[in-house]
């Protein structure tokens, strides 16, 4: 172990930077990264949004390496934004130049500036026609991304990833940057030969459980033991981003690791080490000095409270039981995430179950007993389960398109909200005089303002804006006559059943309908 640690420290070099490329939706990210690496990924995403983290090596004109993590920039992939933004050392901010400052631009420089992050900005789509640069540039520095020519620290790129324009600068000024940070190497910890951070982590059908990881320390050169919280493997093969095996891995650069017994976390990290035994120390030792926090009584009991108001408050919410299904652990959480945040005052997704891989028989006869249904994202269903569930008469939903997932569910939460009733006006009438008769009943002599005032309309009576009470038109009289109706323009006198007590001369009578929608 010792002899294979020196010569990883002797063999260590100043490393390539690690740059997340962030932003809006649809302005460009993938398209930059398909730019400078010559390859057509954008066109092969569903819906045009780039569904996973991926993880790029790029080697400029001379010869420098750098790394780029490519982030969805849909709302719903908040948490792999922030996790890109915590593993990298500067941050590519990507705006398009005809859409300007949007959502998840702002979420990205918030991501950047949490996580300390140096920011990059590059203005894409140049190419378009009747764009204004000046506008981005002071929205950007509005949100405390001050670029060199407004006198800030930040550079600024001017680019077009569809006719290839500035992209040369920009690698030049990422690797302007590493030089100016001096990206140093940090030293792998005591019985490990080095430490990576999983971006992403599914089960291929062809070569099991895999893992899209950044080294963060160390080198790796042979097939090591790789552990994480909760397991210990024998690494299989480490592979580029091609799928293509690769004997070694240097510090910042991305790679697949295979031979994982289990999908790991995304965000988790898997240290590796010499043998088996070394992974268990090491575990321990982590362990142990990990610092235990205590929960003060206080806290305690605040949680308990709170815990108590939120069931009190989900007592009359009406759930959508859920099973969701994705191709990877990071998309996954991103879907759980947005799904949560759709529940309402009146309505709430239950997560029944989640994980990745194929829908299993067992978890359709689980949504049947709780009345819910299942979803997918990028996995299609096999054949005999699907005929399982028609059977069952369980609803399964496959999605290629993360935000179409995200309306539909909407629209199901939406039909199960309790029905909103409005009053709607449909006649009023202004009181005139007040007349009681010989059986205690009143009499509002009045005027009808607009509408028709009919038998048997409800009605509330209203004095300045405020109601003094309602109740049903009994009669309706036009002279001495009961009439079924009188329209606009001619007095009337209106019996209101039950009486409103203290209806006076000026008082308003409004006539309505109750509207469900």
């Amino acid at each position: 172990m010792s002899a294979k640690k020196n010569e990883n420290k002797k063999e260590l070099k100043p490393r390539q930077p690690v740059v997340t490329v962030m932003g809006h939706v649809d302005h460009g990210k993938t398209s930059f990264l398909d730019a400078i690496r010559g390859t057509r990924v954008a066109d092969k995403e569903a819906g045009g949004i780039t569904q996973n983290t991926r993880a790029h090596e790029v080697t400029t004109k001379t010869g420098f390496k750098i790394t780029f993590i490519d982030t969805p920039g849909h709302e719903a992939f908040s948490k792999m934004r922030e996790r890109g933004s915590k593993v990298t050392d500067f941050v590519l901010l990507i705006v398009a130049a005809d859409d300007g400052v949007q959502p998840q631009t702002k979420e990205s420089i918030n991501f950047a500036k949490k996580q300390n992050v140096p920011i990059i900005v590059a203005i894409n789509k140049i190419d378009i026609k009747g764009i204004n640069l000046q506008k981005i540039k002071t929205e950007l520095s509005s949100f405390g991304v001050v670029i060199e020519e407004y006198g800030g620290d930040t550079l600024c790129f001017e680019i077009s990833a569809k006719e290839k324009i500035g992209l040369e600068e920009v690698l030049s000024g990422i690797e302007l940057l590493s030089t100016i940070h001096e990206l140093k190497n940090v030293e792998p910890r005591a019985l490990t030969y080095g430490e990576a951070f999983v971006l992403e982590s599914s089960m291929d059908k062809k070569i099991g459980n895999v893992a899209l990881c950044i080294l963060k320390s160390g080198k790796l050169k042979g097939k090591e033991i790789g552990c994480s919280a909760d397991q210990i493997f024998k690494v299989r093969a480490y592979l580029d981003a091609n799928q293509k095996n690769i004997n070694e891995v240097f510090e910042s650069q991305p790679f697949w690791v295979t031979g994982l017994k289990t999908t790991i976390e995304a965000g988790e990290k898997i240290y590796f080490t010499e043998s088996e035994e070394n992974a268990k120390k090491f575990l321990v030792q982590k362990e142990e000095s990990k610092e235990q926090e205590e929960l003060s009584a206080e806290s305690l009991f605040a949680g308990l409270l709170l815990k108590r108001e939120e069931a009190k408050l989900g007592l009359d919410k009406k759930e959508l039981n859920v099973i969701v299904k994705a191709s990877t652990k990071g998309t996954l959480e991103a879907i759980i995430a947005k799904l949560t945040s759709l529940s309402s005052d009146t309505t709430k997704i239950n997560i029944l179950d989640s994980g990745t891989g194929d829908v299993t028989e067992a978890e359709i006869i689980r949504a049947k007993l709780a009345k819910g249904i299942v979803v997918t994202f990028q996995l299609p269903t096999p054949v005999s389960v699907t005929a399982i569930a028609q059977k069952e008469k369980v609803l399964i939903r496959n999605y290629e398109v993360i935000y179409e997932m995200f309306d539909e569910v909407q629209e199901v939460l939406n039909g199960m909200e309790e029905p909103i009733t409005e009053e709607v006006e449909i006649a009023k009438a202004k009181v005139k005089k007040i007349f009681v008769l010989s059986d205690d009943s009143i009499v509002a002599g009045s005027e009808v303002v607009s509408g028709i005032i009919l038998k048997g309309y409800k009605v509330k009576v209203v004095r300045s804006g405020n109601e003094i009470g309602r109740g049903k038109i009994q009669s309706v009289r036009s002279g001495k006559n009961e009439v079924k109706e009188v329209k606009k323009g001619l007095d009337c006198g209106i019996v209101i059943e039950p009486k409103v007590e203290g209806i006076e001369e000026g008082d308003e009578i409004i006539a309505y309908k109750v509207e469900t929608y």
